[in-house]
């Protein structure tokens, strides 16, 4: 990360830290800091919540090699980029790998149930945030983001703001944050009913399999609530009051 250093990563929340270099955020997954729902807190902060020593965290973060070129969608100037970057990339993989977890799910819940009653509550959970998730990502496509991708047409064309359905993209944007609260939490229980998805001894291929793809999904749906809690919807609010 060139542009920060040791010494300036601890006073630097968790999402501009990530915003700047999304390789930083896999550093901050294992240290279980959450960049997303609680990216308003500074490293230092968070670091000393969870009882870690802040060095364990901002070193490996400054000493990130710089990126080549790698993309960065939150560098987007054109908010339609980040929009269809959101819909092509995270969306795409929740509606992929959502019927296979549950299936594996399924499986285990079959198998292994009797010694491993926990897996019956994974199974339900996941069933409740790919519920959620396939309503909100609805919701996005079809009334939030073609009016952020109205936004961004606007700007590039020098036009006044566009007539909106809710008065103000704030409206909207307020339902998708709560709705990501709510995905925030049972993504936490995952994490908790599943030991942070470890694999108990002599789990089977499909355990290892199921823990892996559900530690991703874990993964990738914070860096899609970080993209657009984040970077997004500031930026397409900024943007409405722009062309008022």
């Amino acid at each position: 990360m060139p542009a920060q250093t040791d010494t300036t990563l601890p006073e630097m929340t968790l999402a501009d830290i990530v915003t700047a270099d999304p390789r930083a955020a896999a550093i901050l997954d294992r240290a279980g800091l959450d960049y997303c729902c609680q990216g308003h807190q500074t490293l230092k902060d968070a670091a000393r919540a969870r009882g870690l020593p802040v060095a364990a965290v901002s070193e490996p973060i400054a000493a990130l090699p710089p990126r080549d070129g790698e993309e960065n969608a939150a560098e987007a100037t054109d908010l339609s980029a980040i929009t269809r970057h959101i819909v092509q990339r995270h969306h795409a993989y929740v509606r992929e790998m959502t019927p296979i977890i549950e299936g594996w799910l399924a499986k285990l819940v079959a198998r292994h149930g009797a010694r491993h009653p926990e897996l019956a509550d994974v199974e339900q959970t996941f069933a409740a945030l790919a519920a959620d998730l396939s309503t909100h990502m609805t919701k996005e496509e079809t009334l939030l983001f073609p009016f952020i991708d109205e936004l961004a047409a606007a700007s590039r064309a020098g036009r006044p703001l566009p007539p909106g359905p809710f008065g103000t993209v704030l409206n909207p944007i307020r339902v998708m944050e709560e709705d990501h609260r709510e995905a925030g939490d049972l993504l936490a229980r995952l994490r908790s009913l599943t030991d942070d998805f470890q694999v108990p001894a002599g789990g089977c291929q499909t355990y290892r399999l199921c823990f892996a793809e559900l530690a991703r999904f874990d993964s990738d749906l914070r860096r899609h609530v970080h993209l657009e809690n984040h970077v997004l919807f500031p930026r397409a609010t900024a943007l409405e009051h722009a062309l008022s």
